[in-house]
């Protein structure tokens, strides 16, 4: 059986029949112990797991070492597919926490400025208690606190609103009146609605009666001017007429001038003269403005009513 010999030197492997290393030329005569050499290095393949081929002096490997290779690369492959199948795990347990939590608690809406500012005004106060009175009555709205609060009022009982009337000064109550109104500040906080109900009852002198003694046909011209004068202070002011429907004009004579409006247009502004219906105390009359002619009755007196062509007028202010 051929040996198998190496290089002492370069460790190359040596033909039996070969003096000198084809490698590193060294020479194996040299050595007293090669063969010892050979059978120890034919000894060290064996330890190594292998076994020299006596047909082609090849080391063949051991088996059970193969298999021993072949399960530790096993393992290696399972612990492998086991992290990243691991890692999928974690990762889409993350994203389904996201989408079913995380993306709630991230797009909740934070307040604005405005609404996180937004506050109830307190109700404004009146310096007039509700009730019945028998004179004409002044009334002054009270502010709430706040930060450049205005009020706004309505005397004919509608809910008010930043469009009604602004309150500047005392209001003067001459006829039964429902008083509301509504604090507004700067930024748009609103209070609730205050509301005041007023019953004026003016006491009138009682009217002169007529004498019947002695009948006359044609009054002195002092008795009808003070007729005149009467009539025209029993017209004098604004005068709201509501129509079945709701439909609301205003009639107001002041200084000879009478202007009618529905509170934002004018129907027409003109000078106004009138006639009256002597013997009546200057209730009864007409006035005459422009092309318009307008029939008054101010029966009775101090109810703070007048009649103006048949429909029922109260006085406003």
């Amino acid at each position: 059986m051929n040996e198998l010999r190496f290089c002492p030197k370069c460790g190359a492997k040596i033909e039996n029949a070969e003096r000198f290393c084809g490698e590193c030329g060294f020479d194996t005569e040299t050595l007293e112990d090669f063969g010892e050499t050979i059978q120890e290095n034919d000894n060290n393949t064996e330890s190594m797991g292998g076994r020299t081929n006596p047909q082609t002096d090849e080391i063949t490997p051991n088996i059970s070492l193969q298999n021993t290779t072949q399960k530790n690369s096993s393992q290696t492959a399972i612990i492998i597919v086991s992290v990243v199948l691991g890692s999928i795990f974690l990762i889409g347990g993350i994203l389904f926490w996201w989408f079913s939590q995380g993306n709630a608690l991230f797009n909740k809406t934070v307040p604005s400025g405005s609404e996180q500012n937004q506050v109830t005004l307190e109700l404004p106060s009146y310096s007039l208690n509700e009730g019945s009175y028998t004179s004409e009555q002044k009334v002054e709205i009270n502010k709430p606190a706040g930060e450049d609060v205005q009020v706004y009022f309505t005397l004919d009982g509608s809910d008010p609103t930043a469009k009604s009337s602004k309150y500047e000064s005392p209001i003067v109550l001459k006829t039964n009146t429902t008083l509301k109104s509504i604090a507004i500040d700067k930024n748009g906080n609103q209070s609730g609605i205050k509301t005041g109900a007023y019953t004026i009852t003016i006491q009138q002198p009682a009217a002169t009666q007529p004498q019947t003694t002695q009948p006359q046909t044609t009054p002195p011209a002092s008795s009808e001017a003070t007729e005149r004068a009467q009539f025209d202070s029993n017209i004098n002011g604004t005068w709201k007429v509501k129509d079945s429907s709701g439909y609301v004009l205003y009639y107001q004579f002041s200084g000879g001038g009478l202007v009618v409006t529905d509170g934002g247009s004018d129907y027409f502004n003109d000078a106004y003269t009138f006639s009256i219906v002597p013997g009546n105390n200057g209730t009864i009359g007409t006035v005459y403005a422009g092309s318009h002619t307008l029939s008054i009755d101010c029966n009775p007196l101090g109810d703070n009513a007048i009649y103006i062509d048949g429909s029922y007028a109260v006085f406003n202010q």
